[in-house]
């Protein structure tokens, strides 16, 4: 698997967990129920910054890798992975986007 696609998926598993301490209870207020066990969660706070951090970092060496640097060659193949690849990082750059940002717009929502 090329390091782009490793950083691009590696980049939607950060954001995964540092969503993971607030989206779970958030989805359950939505719909008007709630879950203890969510509460457990709450430890994922503390590393909430470190995670998004590191996923800004991947995200970004994917967008270097993907973007800035010129591809090795113009095959058929390269260009089809290339666009496989692209693909996987916007999911991974839409992922990180909505997890540094739904807390704020949830209270906006229902605060």
């Amino acid at each position: 698997m090329k390091k782009e696609n490793v950083s691009s998926i590696g980049t939607i598993l950060a954001s995964f967990l540092a969503a993971s301490c607030c989206l779970g209870p958030a989805v359950f207020v939505v719909f008007g129920t709630s879950i203890g066990v969510f509460g457990k969660l709450s430890i994922m706070e503390a590393m909430r910054p470190y995670l998004l951090g590191v996923g800004f970092l991947m995200i970004g060496f994917s967008f270097w890798k993907l973007y800035v640097r010129k591809p090795d060659c113009n095959c058929e193949a390269d260009v089809r992975s290339m666009k496989i690849a692209r693909s996987i990082w916007w999911l991974g750059f839409a992922s990180l986007v909505f997890a540094a940002t739904f807390q704020k717009a949830i209270l906006l929502i229902y605060g």
